[in-house]
């Protein structure tokens, strides 16, 4: 008969691939505990959900959920990293700590909007700039050209108003 405590970590398994826009896998071997509270500390901070699950619950808990070819991935230390409203903020809250820890903890693969992603999937999505960066550098790129265009408009009618100044200052 199974306890209370597996079933519910089995739905959180559950709950975190089916309602959560991205979810990454990750080996956290070699940190140590000091280091594995500061990550769980700036996952908190970040939004994310940082879970460590026994493999065989979390195998469980990925059945019907559209993520089974992710199974293979639990072997060894895998902890599941969640994030609720962005495809990218897990990963790039791994990516951050990594590069401050000696490149630990390490991606195994992740899974994002219904589709498997593999290391290097991953990695490339820990750099992607946010959705709110990648909309003010469309803004800025669309603000632009009219900038050039009212500067260079702006540009014969100053220099008029210049050179009037001049012949303003001469008769004075």
């Amino acid at each position: 008969m199974a306890r209370p405590e597996k079933v519910a970590q089995v739905e959180a398994v559950k709950t975190a691939f089916n309602e959560s826009k991205s979810v990454v896998l990750v080996d956290f071997t070699g940190l140590d505990v000091e280091s594995i509270t500061d990550l769980r500390r700036q996952c908190r901070e970040a939004g994310v959900d940082f879970k460590v699950v026994k493999n065989t619950l979390a195998k469980l808990g990925l059945e019907g959920s559209g993520a089974e070819g992710l199974a293979g991935q639990f072997e060894g230390p895998t902890a599941i990293v969640a994030h609720p409203d962005t495809e990218h903020a897990g990963a790039k809250v791994i990516a951050k700590f990594a590069g401050e820890h000696e490149d630990k903890p390490a991606f195994k693969a992740g899974y994002v909007d219904g589709a498997t992603l593999d290391l290097a999937q991953v990695t490339a999505l820990s750099k992607l700039p946010s959705k709110e960066e990648l909309l003010a550098q469309l803004l800025g790129g669309i603000q632009g050209p009219g900038n050039g265009l009212v500067a260079c408009l702006q540009g014969p009618l100053r220099n008029l108003m210049s050179v009037l100044d001049q012949i303003k200052d001469q008769k004075s």
